[in-house]
C-alpha cells in the first residue's frame, strides 16, 4: 500500500502489519519473531534486520529449521513450546539433527515418525505381486506367509498390523468364493454348513478345538448407513467345536438383542459395549484385553480398534439414545409395578486440571472438585435413572426438575402418585412447603438435628417386627420397632414419626422421620427409609463391578457458553464471607472475655482494654459489612473466573449402559440365587459363570455353548449350576449375532478335553 508525504511528493511503501510473538530476553538479546496479520507467515529478526521469511506450517521444513535453530541457539524451550506449539523433545531432536551435520540424520528427523516406514513403496510392490499366489495356497496364514517372504527377500521384520490395511484391500480385490462381497446387506444364511473348508485335509484330532479365523473389522467410520460390514467366518463342519472365549456372555443374550433393537442405527455398537462391560471391561480402554474376534463371532459385529470406538460415542451419545436406553431399562425392572424410589447424589472426585465446581466429596471426607451423578432406585434397588451435575444447583434446587425429568424420560404415567425417599440432604422447608403444594409426590426422609427424648410406653402409638436375611433364606435376622406418630410441631402440615430401633443385639437407635403422606401407615414408611442401605450398597456395586465413576470423557464446556442454558442464581459475595467470618473470630474471643470479666468483674485491666478494641473492630466490621454488596450473580462470578463444567454427554451414553448391564446382571442371577440360597459368595461365583471361556459346538440350527468356569466346583455345586443352566435353556435362549439360531448351554469339566495343536 502507498501513501503520498505530507510534502505531495514521495511516496512511502508500508509494510504489513506484524505481532510479535517472540520477544527478547536475557538468553536471546538479538533474535524476534512476528506474524503477520494472516497468521501465515512468520518474520524472523536479528536485531533490527529481517533474517528471513518462512511459513507458518508445522509441516514445512523451513519452519522445522527456523524452530531447530532458535533451540540450538538457547533461546528459552518454554517460550518455544508456548508459541510454536512443538514439544521440546521434538525440537532437541530437530535441532540434534541440524548440529549433527548428517543430511541423512536430518532428513529422517525432518520426515517425523512416518519417515522410517518399514512398508516402503518398493515392499508394498512385492506385496501386491506375490498376494494372489500366497492367499491361494493358504487362506488363514497368509498373512504370517507375507511376513516370512518379507523377511527372507527385503531382511526387514514388518508387523501383521502395519499389513493388515493393504492385506484388506488385496484380500477385497481378490473376490474369493470364501469371501463374497455382501456389502451392507446381511450375510446369506448356512444352508450347508457340511461344505467347509475348514474340514479339508484335517485329522479328526485336529478338528475337534480347531478354531475357525475371525476377522474383526478395522475401521474409523461404520459406512454409509452407520453400519459396519459383517466380518467373514469360515463356516464349520456340522458338530464341529470352537474353542470360545467370554461364551458365558451369551446368558445375557436376550438384554443384548434388546439393547440393539432399542436404537436403529449404531445398536449394534451398543450391544458391543454392554457385553464388553458385562465381562468387566468397565471402559473402552479395557477392551484391548478382551478377545474382539470371539465377540465378533458370539454377537455378529464388532469394532475392535480403539479410536473408532471413541468417535462413535461421541456419535452415538445423543439425547434420543439415551432416552431410548432408560425406557428399555424401565422395561426391564418393570417400572410401572413400583411407586416408591430412592433418590441420592452420588460423588465423584474430579483430580484433573480444569476449574471445575467444588462440592462437597464422600471420597475425601470434604471440599474438593466434584461431580455429582443424581441416582434414583426403586424400593427393590434397582436403579433407574441418573443424571450428571456439578455443583452449581445444591440439591434442594435441582430435587424438583430432576424428578420432573425423570418422570417424562421413563415414562411414567403424569397422574401417578411418586413417593422419594431421601437422605438428609434435602432437609429444607422451602422443599417441604414445595411438596406438601404437589399433588404427585410424596417426601420421606431423616429429621435433620433431631435430638432423642426419654422414651415413653404411654406415648408410643405403635410396634412392628422386621426381618432381613443374613447368609441364606432361613437365616433370619429380627428388628424391633416403635414409633411414635404424631404432627410435626414445626409444620402442622408435616408428619413426624419418632422411631426406636432396636437391633437383634439390643442396641437402640431413635431417629426422627418426616413426610407429608397423611394416610399411608407408619409401619411402611419406617421400612422404606430403614431400607436405604439397599442404594448405598448398590453404588459401591456399580463403581466396584461396572465402573460408574469413570469419567470417559474429558471434553468440558466454559460457563460462558452456558449462560443462555442455566438459571440465573444469586450467592454471597467472597468479600462478604470474608467479613462475616472475621466479625465470628472477634465475637469468639470477646465471647470468651466477657466471660472471664463476668466471673471476675475489674480484677484485670488489660483485658478491659482487649474487651475495648474487640468492641471497637466488631463495630468497624459491622460498617464495613453494611456498606458491601452482599450478593452477586453466581453465573457471572464463575464467567469471570473461568469455571467449566464437565461435558457428560458421553459418560451419560455409557451410564446408562451399565446401569442396564446391572439390573441384566440382577435379573439373571435371581434363579441361581433360590438354587444355592447362600447369599455371601453367590455374586461371585454367578460372575465367574459369566465370564467363563467355552467350546461352541456348531449345528445348522442350533449353538451348543458348553461352558469352562474356573472354579473346581463341589459335586453339589456342579448340580446347581447344571440346574440353572437347564432353566436358561427351558427359555429357548437365542445367540445374538442374529442368526435366529438356538443356544443350549452345558457344563462341562475339562478332562473331557481333547487338545490338538494345528500349525496352519
Amino acid at each position: 500500500m502507498k501513501h503520498k508525504n505530507e510534502t505531495g511528493g514521495a511516496t512511502l511503501e508500508q509494510r504489513p502489519y506484524l505481532q510479535q510473538i517472540l520477544g527478547t530476553d536475557k538468553r536471546n538479546p538479538v533474535f524476534t519473531v512476528f506474524r503477520d496479520a494472516k497468521g501465515e507467515q512468520l518474520h524472523v529478526y536479528y536485531g533490527a534486520q529481517l533474517l528471513e521469511i518462512v511459513r507458518a506450517d508445522k509441516e514445512d521444513p523451513e519452519f522445522k529449521l527456523l524452530v531447530a535453530r532458535l533451540y540450538n541457539a538457547r533461546i528459552k524451550a518454554k517460550s518455544l513450546e508456548k508459541e510454536f506449539g512443538i514439544a521440546r523433545k521434538t525440537m532437541k531432536r530437530w535441532g540434534d539433527a541440524l548440529k549433527s551435520g548428517d543430511a541423512d540424520q536430518l532428513l529422517q528427523a525432518l520426515r517425523g515418525r512416518g519417515g522410517h516406514r518399514k512398508l516402503t513403496p518398493e515392499i508394498e510392490s512385492y506385496v501386491r505381486m506375490r498376494f494372489g499366489s500366497i492367499y491361494g495356497e493358504t487362506r488363514y496364514a497368509y498373512s504370517q506367509s507375507v511376513r516370512q517372504e518379507l523377511k527372507k527377500v527385503f531382511g526387514v521384520s514388518i508387523s501383521a498390523e502395519t499389513l493388515r490395511p493393504l492385506l484388506k484391500e488385496l484380500k477385497q480385490q481378490a473376490a474369493e468364493p470364501l469371501e463374497p462381497n455382501w456389502g451392507n446387506s446381511d450375510p446369506p444364511k448356512r444352508e450347508n454348513p457340511g461344505d467347509s473348508e475348514l474340514a479339508h485335509g484335517e485329522p479328526p484330532a485336529a478338528q475337534a478345538l480347531e478354531c475357525a479365523p475371525v476377522l474383526c473389522q478395522e475401521a474409523d467410520t461404520l459406512g454409509p448407513d452407520n453400519r459396519q460390514e459383517s466380518p467373514v467366518f469360515a463356516q464349520p463342519t456340522d458338530g464341529a467345536a470352537r474353542l470360545c472365549h467370554h461364551a458365558g456372555v451369551l446368558i445375557f443374550n436376550a438384554v443384548l438383542v434388546r439393547v440393539e433393537q432399542s436404537v436403529g442405527q449404531g445398536g449394534w455398537l451398543l450391544k458391543q459395549w454392554l457385553a464388553t462391560i458385562l465381562l468387566g471391561a468397565v471402559n473402552i480402554e479395557q477392551t484391548k484385553l478382551l478377545d474382539l474376534c470371539d465377540l465378533t463371532f458370539l454377537l455378529g459385529k464388532t469394532l475392535s480398534s480403539l479410536r473408532p470406538q471413541r468417535l462413535q460415542l461421541t456419535q452415538l451419545a445423543s439425547p434420543e439414545n439415551v432416552h431410548q436406553l432408560l425406557r428399555l431399562n424401565a422395561d426391564g425392572v418393570d417400572l410401572d409395578a413400583w411407586d416408591d424410589f430412592y433418590y441420592d447424589p452420588h460423588s465423584k472426585h474430579y483430580t484433573g486440571m480444569q476449574k471445575v465446581l467444588k462440592g462437597w466429596c464422600a471420597v475425601v471426607r470434604g471440599v474438593g472438585k466434584a461431580l455429582y451423578m443424581d441416582f434414583i432406585h426403586t424400593a427393590g434397588g434397582h436403579p433407574v435413572y441418573i443424571e450428571h451435575l456439578d455443583n452449581y444447583e445444591d440439591l434442594r434446587a435441582r430435587f424438583y426438575k430432576i424428578t420432573e425429568e425423570f418422570r417424562t424420560l421413563v415414562g411414567i404415567d403424569p397422574g401417578r402418585v411418586l413417593s422419594l425417599v431421601l437422605d438428609r440432604g434435602i432437609y429444607s422447608l422451602d422443599v417441604f412447603h414445595q411438596i406438601i403444594e404437589s399433588e404427585y409426590y410424596h417426601l420421606i426422609t431423616w429429621q435433620k438435628g433431631y435430638q432423642a427424648v426419654p422414651w415413653r410406653e404411654q406415648q408410643i402409638t405403635g410396634r412392628f417386627l422386621l426381618q432381613r436375611p443374613r447368609n441364606n433364606c432361613t437365616d433370619l435376622r429380627t428388628y424391633r420397632f416403635e414409633y411414635i406418630d404424631r404432627a410435626w410441631p414445626r409444620d402442622e402440615r408435616m408428619r413426624q414419626l419418632r422411631v426406636q430401633a432396636t437391633n437383634p443385639r439390643g442396641q437402640a437407635v431413635q431417629v426422627g422421620i418426616l413426610t407429608d403422606d397423611r394416610h399411608r401407615q407408619a409401619p411402611e414408611i419406617i421400612t422404606l427409609i430403614f431400607n436405604r442401605w439397599i442404594q448405598e450398597n448398590d453404588f459401591k456395586y456399580l463403581e466396584h463391578h461396572f465402573g460408574i465413576n469413570q469419567i470417559t470423557s474429558y471434553a468440558s464446556t466454559a460457563y460462558k457458553r452456558l449462560k443462555d442454558n442455566v438459571e440465573q442464581r444469586q450467592m454471597k459475595s467472597g468479600q462478604y464471607k470474608a467479613l462475616e467470618q472475621e466479625r465470628q473470630a472477634v465475637r469468639t474471643q470477646l465471647k470468651k472475655l466477657l466471660l472471664q470479666e463476668h466471673q471476675r468483674p475489674g480484677k484485670n485491666v488489660n483485658r478491659q482494654k482487649r474487651i475495648a478494641e474487640l468492641d471497637r473492630r466488631h463495630d468497624e466490621i459491622q460498617h464495613r459489612m453494611a456498606k458491601t454488596e452482599k450478593e452477586v450473580s453466581r453465573l457471572e462470578y464463575l464467567i469471570e473466573q473461568e469455571h467449566v463444567r464437565l461435558d457428560t454427554r458421553n459418560k451419560k451414553l455409557m451410564d446408562v449402559l451399565k446401569l442396564i448391564g446391572r439390573n441384566a446382571f440382577y435379573e439373571a442371577l435371581e434363579p441361581f440365587k433360590k438354587l444355592y440360597d447362600n447369599y455371601r459368595d453367590d455374586h461371585v461365583l454367578f460372575r465367574n459363570l459369566t465370564q467363563a471361556h467355552g467350546v461352541l459346538i456348531e449345528r445348522a440350527a442350533e449353538v451348543e455353548v458348553v461352558l469352562y468356569p474356573t472354579p473346581n466346583y463341589s459335586r453339589k455345586l456342579r448340580r446347581i449350576v447344571s440346574r440353572f443352566l437347564e432353566q436358561l435353556n427351558a427359555t429357548t435362549p437365542l445367540l445374538p449375532d442374529g442368526s435366529g439360531r438356538c443356544i443350549r448351554f452345558r457344563l462341562a469339566d475339562k478332562t473331557g478335553i481333547q487338545l490338538a495343536i494345528v500349525q496352519a
